[in-house]
């Protein structure tokens, strides 16, 4: 069987549209993903719920499995742990997240690549 590629930074790079889960409802979220001026690869996000404006950032992005990565997510609301899949050809990923104060909950947080 032919080997799997292996996922490097550089794949995820890029600006993702989508959806998250809060407070009961899908809110649109857009998840970027950049190497930065250390050649470590980080994130941002912004989403918009019920009139306001929140960003936040991923750090500590682990590359897993195939196409897998673990992140923390942090904002002035909290903190806590996003992990996502990413399709074939990275063009999009679906993950879930988790607030680190509520372990047991899980909530989507999905996004497709803008070209």
């Amino acid at each position: 069987p032919a080997q799997a590629q292996e996922m490097t930074p550089a794949d995820i790079v890029g600006v993702y549209q989508g959806f998250v889960s809060s407070s009961g409802a899908y809110w649109e979220i857009t998840t970027t993903f950049k190497i930065d001026e250390a050649g470590q690869l980080v994130g941002s996000y912004i989403y918009d719920e019920n009139g306001g404006s929140y960003m936040g950032e991923l750090s500590r992005i682990r590359l897993t499995d195939d196409r897998k990565i673990v992140t923390i997510w942090s904002e002035a609301l909290g903190s806590g742990v996003l992990e996502a899949e990413f399709s074939e050809g990275f063009s999009a990923f679906t993950g879930l997240w988790s607030g680190l104060e509520d372990d047991d909950a899980v909530y989507p947080w999905v996004g497709k690549r803008l070209e």
